[in-house]
């Protein structure tokens, strides 16, 4: 799994909560909770895409990890 930034992580925990979740109420949600405008929304989702940490169908985003998978994760990188 590649790195995961606070940025990124903020924006899973929304989606994490919401999922599946349709990207323009995302996009709100991030307005609201994270300050985002619309475009930085879809970027984070195109960039966690790319990943292969969420998925986005038909303007639906979910996750394809858990929060404990990336927690781990993030855990043992620390540690290295």
């Amino acid at each position: 799994m590649e790195k995961v930034f606070e940025s990124e992580y903020r924006f899973l925990s929304i989606l994490w909560e919401e999922e599946p979740v349709a990207s323009p109420e995302l996009v709100r949600l991030c307005s609201e909770r994270l300050g985002w405008k619309k475009s930085t929304t879809y970027t984070v989702i195109k960039k966690l895409s790319g990943k292969g940490i969420v998925k986005s169908e038909n303007t639906v985003v979910s996750a394809l990890v858990t929060k404990e998978e990336v927690d781990k994760w993030q855990s043992e990188e620390l540690l290295q």
